[in-house]
């Protein structure tokens, strides 16, 4: 540290820290391996399709800071890197990519569009570890791994072969969400809803009237159903009615079924389990038949309707049960609707062959490492969300209609094929013998009938399957150095708005691997917002983009901006003013570090001495404010508190406001007067490297900074080269 300088240059500094950081293994656990007591951190992911946002940056600050305490607390860290190949969100980013050179994915075909798109991820992976580590993420880069690693794909891979052989991975036909643009089943966590204007129609069935926003489906009723509890139709359950419609006559039964709305509509539900997740649900549970009446492509597949689009489908069957006399009345409503996330476009609820997990003794079994507080989560009430998900949990979709990711590694005795009759119904047929063979390499022969035809299923793993499996797949799997050592780990850090499909499906998944939780605490983290409480979006155009903060401000001003408001499970605000505030604290920082470094110039060795044994004894003569030494253990002893609770934000704020305030506005100004004395000096210093050294995993560039010079002029006695490994202070 210059004193010379009046003005601190974040740039310049936390360049120099950086490069001084990676140029050492400081961040190797080994680098301390006489340690026992072991801390890690599975760090999640980051897609590997494009640069950091705000939110990943948020939640590395926060597990830094975690991983940067343990090790100032004694213990043995290790923060492990990754990127994710994240299956369908990188093929349509890359697909962007391409369209922008005039290139289709198909002109490429499926190896060649395979490799481009790798490079195309390693490529954006080194530009985020960049990132990375420019907002001073303390992992070991050593051990990183990428999602696509051909050891990752093994144990995934392995993981797939073993459910297969005990029955619990199983290719069937289910109902799941489609998108119709892209081709291919997405999860729920790829989609997402919109507004819009739409209409309610009413339809006559018989003598009663229902209402439906899908007339189009209506070909494809099988029953209907009414609430048990509406006195209105109670005594119509187990019922059957005839109506007379486009179809012509026909019979259906009506059933009771408590998740029909009374106040919707007229309180009755027309039952379509091949286009409708709820239906589906209520059809499976009573037993009734699947209808389709729209194909993969989004077109009609029933009579005259055959070929047209849905929309188109939905007028021509109007006006047909309108010259029937069929409809009561039509309203204008608004409707949420679910859309693809990445093109827009809508997503049709189909009927498909895919490949499913039965996941309900999967679920059990994360259920009771919940109970015996196997896992922990903050906030707690998160535990319940946890808990409800897994008990209502469906069987999972793991198969995509994609070519980026994964590919199943199930094969097929000469082939398959798809047939969809002119009724919409989906049949899948083996071509050989019937047999499917689960296997890493592709099998020679088939093993019942000796046919050497084997093909491999087109679909690749939904991202999720591979990413559930990452705490133990990162480590190197069962039997490695790294799992025996580090497995289970201790703190899963992420957003809250995947707690179902990842963290949940990581404890399930850990738990049929390896028998055990692979994390004891689970700490999630909200949105970051703007200033007006908005999402943050490229969009929008309200983002912010963390390396023009970082040029502006300063990394150090960036971490506290992005913790100092940071509560589990809650969204926080951050704008620009933030940043600059934050800016305004680290440069309060330098200026009172100038203060006392000019109070320790020209010290004889004598002298140093002195001042050397009054740390390392932590004598305090409170000559000029007695309070000081309490007032500094209860700091201390506050921000203990915080960290084990996983109070981040509150640890942020009782920092700042202890070195603003008691430190400097009243503790600092009561000393100057009395700064020629050696035994002042040596307090000074003491009280001063203490506040150093606890905000140290919150803001690490300066106070590495300030360590490095206090090292540089022989002001402290120590045997360590880097901040990170000093001991905290202790009440």
């Amino acid at each position: 540290m210059n004193t010379e300088e009046k003005a601190y240059n974040p740039k310049i500094v936390e360049n120099r820290i950086l490069e001084f950081w990676k140029e050492s293994k400081f961040f190797s656990p080994e680098y301390k391996k006489e340690r026992t007591n072991t801390f890690t951190i599975i760090l999640p992911p980051p897609n590997a399709n494009s640069s950091l946002h705000l939110g990943t940056m948020s939640g590395n600050t926060i597990q830094d800071i975690l991983g940067r305490y343990h090790r100032m607390i004694g213990d043995k860290v290790l923060l492990v890197p990754g990127k994710d190949h994240a299956a369908i969100q990188t093929e349509v980013v890359f697909e962007k990519y391409l369209e922008k050179k005039g290139i289709k994915k198909r002109d490429l075909g499926r190896e060649e569009f395979y490799k481009q798109c790798y490079d195309f991820c390693i490529l954006n992976s080194d530009i985020a570890r960049d990132q990375e580590q420019r907002i001073g993420l303390s992992a070991d880069y050593s051990r990183e791994k990428f999602t696509l690693d051909k050891d990752i794909t093994k144990m995934v891979y392995e993981t797939f072969i073993r459910m297969f052989e005990e029955g619990l991975v199983y290719r069937g036909k289910r109902i799941i969400n489609w998108c119709i643009k892209d081709q291919t089943a997405l999860a729920d966590i790829d989609t997402e809803y919109k507004e819009e204007d739409s209409k309610l129609y009413y339809i006559k069935y018989g003598e009663l009237i229902v209402a439906t926003t899908r007339p189009e489906t209506k070909m494809a009723d099988v029953a209907l159903a009414v609430n048990p509890k509406d006195k209105r139709y109670s005594h119509l359950i187990g019922t059957s009615i005839n109506i007379q419609s486009i179809e012509g006559e026909r019979s259906l039964p009506i059933i009771g079924e408590r998740s029909v709305d009374p106040e919707y509509g007229t309180g009755i539900l027309k039952v379509t389990p091949g286009h409708s997740k709820e239906d589906f649900k209520i059809g499976e549970k009573n037993n009734l038949p699947i209808i389709s009446v729209i194909n993969t492509y989004g077109k009609m597949t029933y009579g005259k309707y055959k070929g047209l689009k849905i929309k188109e489908g939905r007028e021509k069957v109007v006006d047909d049960l309108k010259k029937l006399g069929l409809i009561e009345k039509i309203e204008d409503i608004k409707h949420n609707i679910q859309i693809c996330e990445r093109c827009k476009q809508d997503i049709e609820p189909l009927i498909s062959y895919q490949w499913f997990i039965r996941t309900k003794e999967f679920a059990k079994k994360a259920i009771m490492a919940s109970e015996k507080e196997e896992i922990k989560f903050y906030p707690k009430r998160q535990e319940k969300n946890y808990l409800r998900f897994l008990e209502n949990i469906e069987d999972w979709c793991i198969s995509r209609q994609q070519w980026w990711g994964q590919r199943i590694p199930a094969y097929y005795c000469g082939g398959k094929e798809t047939i969809i009759d002119e009724n919409g119904d989906i049949t899948e047929k083996i071509l050989g013998c019937g047999k499917i063979v689960a296997s890493i390499d592709t099998p020679k022969e088939c093993p019942d009938c000796k046919n050497t035809n084997m093909i491999q299923d087109e679909d690749i793993f939904d991202t999720w399957f591979s990413s559930t499996q990452w705490p133990y797949t990162s480590l190197g799997g069962i039997g490695n150095k790294d799992y025996k050592e580090y497995y289970p780990t201790n703190v899963m850090e992420t957003g809250r708005d995947i707690l179902f499909f990842w963290v949940a499906r990581m404890v399930m998944m850990g738990l049929y691997t390896t028998g055990k939780v692979p994390f004891g605490e689970v700490y999630l983290h909200g949105l970051v917002l703007d200033k007006e409480g908005q999402k943050q979006s490229k969009s929008k155009g309200n983002g912010i983009d963390p390396a023009d903060m970082i040029e502006k401000f300063g990394t150090d001003a960036l971490r506290l901006a992005l913790v100092s408001s940071v509560s589990p499970d809650q969204d926080f605000r951050l704008y620009e003013e933030k940043i600059k505030g934050f800016r305004n604290f680290i440069n309060k920082i330098y200026n009172s570090a100038r203060l006392v470094f000019l109070t320790l110039e020209n010290l004889s060795e004598e002298d140093k001495i002195k001042i050397k044994e009054y740390i390392r004894e932590d004598k305090m003569t409170t000559k000029v404010n007695v309070n000081i030494n309490q007032e500094m253990t209860d700091h201390t002893r506050n921000i203990h508190r915080f960290m084990k609770k996983f109070e981040i934000g509150i640890a942020a704020f009782e920092i700042q406001n202890f070195y603003h305030h008691t430190f400097c506005d009243i503790y600092l100004e009561e000393m100057k007067p009395h700064l020629s004395q050696i035994e002042s000096k040596a307090e000074l210093l003491n009280i001063f490297l203490k506040n150093i050294l606890i905000m140290h995993p919150f803001i690490p560039f300066i106070t590495e900074n300030i360590y490095q010079a206090l090292l540089e002029k022989n002001l402290i006695d120590t045997q360590e080269k880097i901040i990170m490994y000093e001991k905290y202070p202790t009440i």
